[in-house]
């Protein structure tokens, strides 16, 4: 089974209830999170323990990422 690596853009109440889904998710590993507040980035990172905070930017540049959900 092929790990597809995804993003997550935006951290708001919607964006958590799919962290919550796609953690229990086996061929889906979520690598980072960004949003426009840092604040919201750095609490959902902790709270779901993502690897990662990105600015969008860097985030939609990264080669590594196989898909970003945009919330």
């Amino acid at each position: 089974m092929n790990i597809q690596k995804v993003g997550i853009d935006g951290c708001n109440i919607t964006s958590e209830i799919y962290v919550e889904i796609l953690q229990h998710t086996s061929n889906i590993d979520i690598v980072a999170c960004a949003d426009e507040s840092l604040s919201k980035a750095i609490k959902m990172k902790a709270k779901y323990d993502i690897p990662q905070v990105m600015t969008r930017n860097k985030m939609y540049k990264d080669q590594r990422i196989d898909y970003i959900i945009k919330l």
